[in-house]
Parts: structure tokens; C-alpha cells; sequence
């Protein structure tokens, strides 16, 4: 016996194709059904739109504290 080593991606990606095959469900039509969902939900729409807004708070922020940490790099270049 051979021992196989996957990563979790992976693994989880089998599981469900085989859960698919098993259930006889079209990828297709699963994927058209949360396209669905989600278009017409406004509560998920609300929660994709805070996370998104949390993201770009966090990319701003974190900018934001590097330039200020390397403010020294660019304000003498500037003044030179």
C-alpha cells in the first residue's frame, strides 16, 4: 500500500465533486443558484459590502502606517 499525501484544497475539492456525483447535482446549476442568491439577498449583499469596506480600512491603514514608518526615506529624497 502507497501512502498518498494531499493538501487540504485539495482533498476538500474531491469531497465535493464526489458529493456532486453522488447526489447527481450540475456544478452549473449549484453555481447559478448562490449567483442567484446572492444577487437578489440584500443581506448579502450588506455583509459582502462591510467586509469589503473592512479590507480596504485595513489596506488603507496598513499604507498608511508604512509610509509613516519610511517617511525619513522619502522626505529626504524630496529635499535633496
Amino acid at each position: 500500500m502507497k501512502k498518498l499525501i494531499i493538501n487540504e484544497s485539495t482533498f476538500n475539492e474531491i469531497v465535493a465533486r464526489q458529493i456532486l456525483e453522488e447526489n447527481d447535482f450540475p456544478k452549473e446549476k449549484i453555481a447559478d443558484a448562490v449567483k442567484s442568491v446572492i444577487n437578489n439577498d440584500k443581506s448579502v449583499e450588506k455583509d459582502l459590502e462591510k467586509k469589503v469596506k473592512s479590507i480596504v480600512a485595513s489596506c488603507v491603514n496598513t499604507l498608511f502606517r508604512t509610509l509613516w514608518q519610511r517617511r525619513n526615506f522619502y522626505e529626504d529624497e524630496i529635499k535633496r
